[in-house]
């Protein structure tokens, strides 16, 4: 018999983007004093330069690599870079989740040659032999999955086309090779818990020698185009970069990538010992050096009880234990819980007791 859990979390926000701001977050710690300003200030563009210097200080990015603001958050980024700087080679494209999948159907929209390496969601494809002068494109961490391929090594060091990664979900928490990614691209609401609307673009040198020749040779419309952007395509909201600064501020106090990532892989490790110990979940991504260590997902061992875990899921929230821990609306109902740093350890173990004991309760 399992008893009823007494303690409850103290923050019951578990979505895996967006995702719980930082405890310490409130809208009155905000710098509102640019709010109202015209963008294009030298005293707004300053503002903006020290956040993105302050990004490329936590993350180690080279000082020769170049960021770019975008709108549309991290579907925005891409599609720009789609549009800015592909087409010309063939394009490797490696699917294990939703969203490698949705880009790949993107580039095929574009008419662009294409190789795909693909088994299914939660596998990560044989990596071998891919061919240098293509173009590489893989999400680093995939949510909709909870899969990530955690390391880059399996890319030549000599590789001739450009390697472009979407790392929304794996940026502030992985420790990325920077020196082997051309283009990487983020939205800042997952790792975090930031306000989004907003993508970063990074681009290495020979990225940037890929957008002077691409800038000769199309015509891309406005909003798409990296090859005219100083740093920004249009307007950004400084309540979000307000909100962003103070979570950089607020990572960067508590120990940068170092803390982030040992914080991250504690977390993963609580709700590992629950599946352990626990015979109604098993995770999708059965490659434990692929299990994402921002985000977890899992099935249920028996997907006859599919209307229970619906019950769970009401019950959870209707006591305000957990929200938002439903599988992605793409991937076959299940439990999927985000493990980044600003998720408190202590809350992650009450929940987890928690759905011990609806499990009990539900699953009779």
């Amino acid at each position: 018999m399992i008893l009823k859990p007494k303690e409850k979390p103290r923050f019951t926000n578990f979505s895996s983007g967006p995702t719980k701001k930082p405890s310490e977050w409130s809208l009155s710690k905000l710098n509102y004093s640019f709010l109202g300003r015209y963008h294009r200030s030298m005293e707004v563009k300053n503002y903006l330069n020290e956040i993105l210097l302050l990004v490329k200080y936590i993350l180690k990015i080279p000082k020769n690599y170049k960021i770019l603001l975008s709108p549309g958050s991290c579907t925005g980024a891409m599609t720009a870079i789609i549009h800015s700087l592909l087409g010309d080679r063939v394009i490797t494209s490696i699917i294990y989740d939703y969203w490698g999948k949705l880009w790949s159907d993107e580039i095929i929209k574009a008419k662009y040659k294409q190789e795909v390496r693909y088994k299914r969601y939660g596998v990560v494809p044989p990596l071998e032999n891919i061919k240098t002068d293509s173009d590489i494109f893989f999400v680093w961490t995939g949510t909709s999955a909870g899969i990530s391929i955690n390391e880059i090594n399996w890319i030549s060091n000599k590789h001739e086309g450009l390697v472009i990664s979407d790392i929304s979900s794996s940026v502030f928490i992985e420790k990325i090779n920077w020196k082997k990614l051309d283009v990487s691209f983020f939205s800042w609401q997952k790792a975090l818990g930031s306000e989004s609307q907003h993508g970063l673009i990074i681009l290495s040198p020979k990225a940037l020698e890929r957008l002077k020749f691409k800038k000769k040779k199309k015509i891309v419309p406005k909003i798409l185009n990296i090859s005219e952007n100083n740093f920004m395509i249009n307007t950004p909201s400084l309540l979000c970069f307000a909100d962003f600064k103070f979570c950089l501020d607020w990572l960067k106090k508590k120990g940068g990538l170092n803390w982030s990532n040992k914080t991250s892989n504690e977390n993963c490790q609580i709700l590992r010992r629950l599946v352990k110990n626990n015979t109604n979940i098993e995770y999708f991504v059965k490659d434990s050096k692929h299990q994402a260590i921002s985000c977890s997902y899992f099935l249920l061992s028996n997907q006859n009880k599919s209307r229970a875990l619906e019950k769970v899921f009401e019950y959870l929230k209707h006591e305000k234990i957990a929200f938002d821990i439903q599988a992605y609306r793409k991937m076959p109902i299940g439990i999927r819980i985000w493990t980044g740093p600003t998720i408190l350890k202590k809350d992650l173990i009450a929940l987890t007791k928690w759905l011990d004991w609806s499990f009990y309760k539900f699953f009779k």
